[in-house]
This record gives C-alpha cells, sequence and structure tokens, in this order.
C-alpha cells in the first residue's frame, strides 16, 4: 500500500461513481484497526489530506517517533458493508479459492494433456494467467463475494471448460454463473 495506489483507488472510485472509500488505519498498540468510510461528496477533502499528512508508504508523518499510524487498506463501493467486507480479513479471501480453483483446473489439464512444446506449455500457461487476471482483478461487493464461497465448486467447473479451450461452453457457464449470482445479489438485498 502507498500513495499511488491511494490516489488510483479515489480515481476509480470518482469515475465509477461510487459512494463511499473506507481506509483501514493500524495504530501501534490498538489491537484492531479502525475503519474510517467517507461519502463521496468528501473525496477531495480527504484525498488531498492524505496526501498532505502521510508520507509515501501512508505512514502519518506528525506521530513519526512517537508511535506508528499507517493506512493499511484501502476500499470503494457502495455500500458500508461492502466497505467493511473489503477492509476486514474475511474480504480478503475470495480471491484465494478463485485463484485455487483455476490452479486446480489447470494442473488437471497438463497432467491430462501435457505440453508438447515450451512454446505450447507458454501458452497454457498464459490462458492460465489470463483467466486469473480477469477474475482477481474484479472488485467484488460482499454479496458477490459470500456467492463466491457458496459457488466454489461451479466456478471450478467453469474454469475446466476454459481449460480445455470450448469457448463457446465456457461463454455460457458464465453466463450462467453471472445469472445466478446477480439473482443472489437482489434476494440478499431484498432481504435488507
Amino acid at each position: 500500500m502507498n500513495k499511488k495506489s491511494l490516489v488510483a483507488v479515489f480515481n476509480n472510485a470518482r469515475a465509477e461513481g461510487l459512494e463511499y472509500i473506507g481506509v483501514r488505519i493500524k495504530t501501534e498498540g490498538s489491537s484492531q484497526p479502525e475503519i474510517i468510510i467517507n461519502p463521496k461528496e468528501n473525496f477531495d477533502a480527504k484525498l488531498d489530506y492524505y496526501m498532505s499528512a502521510y508520507d509515501d508508504d501512508l505512514a502519518l508523518i506528525s506521530t513519526k517517533g512517537k508511535k506508528e499510524i499507517r493506512i493499511t487498506g484501502i476500499a470503494q463501493g457502495n455500500a458500508f458493508e461492502d466497505i467493511e467486507y473489503q477492509l476486514m480479513s474475511v474480504g480478503f479471501g475470495w480471491k484465494k479459492p478463485i485463484s485455487d480453483a483455476i490452479d486446480k483446473s489447470y494442473n488437471k489439464m497438463i497432467a491430462e494433456t501435457p505440453p508438447a512444446s515450451e512454446e505450447e506449455k507458454l501458452h497454457c500457461e498464459t490462458m492460465k494467467e489470463a483467466v486469473k487476471g480477469m477474475f482477481l482483478n474484479a472488485r467484488m461487493s460482499a454479496a458477490e463475494a459470500r456467492f463466491i464461497f457458496d459457488n466454489i465448486e461451479k466456478y471450478e467447473e467453469l474454469f475446466d471448460i476454459c481449460m480445455n479451450e470450448d469457448d463457446m461452453q465456457f461463454r455460457k457457464g458464465l453466463t450462467e454463473l453471472q445469472r445466478m449470482q446477480n439473482e443472489h445479489i437482489l434476494k440478499e438485498e431484498s432481504g435488507r
């Protein structure tokens, strides 16, 4: 976490018209981090403050040498729950199961059909990393992350299809999974 990544989140939140940005602050001596959530109306003032009050590694300048206070995370979203989910440890967990599912599908494919050449191996690894990038670079709400945890086996099936290069089946599976996720999110939101 550094100033560059902090600025990128603020810029993205503005560009996407998101409602909130939250920061996780670790204070030396405190057992739990502090979570600060700001509405979009405060984005400019808060970014200016963070840029002047914190160093490049996001340590509070005024407390250096006395007590370390540092920004250790930043999140954006349209609900407090999304910010909390991203900034507290549970929010980080959705990427690992997805990454593991992709690796599992890739390793199964390589075991069943080993690449015939170095070029083919590189193609397979490139495909694996591209699929990971597609999923891991996505921003997930709390409801979306819960859906992933509850349906990881469906993601594994989808990645198996992808690794076997059945593009049409992959698109169909991805569309069905997205439909299920959308229904899950709507159901959760209507239950609030």
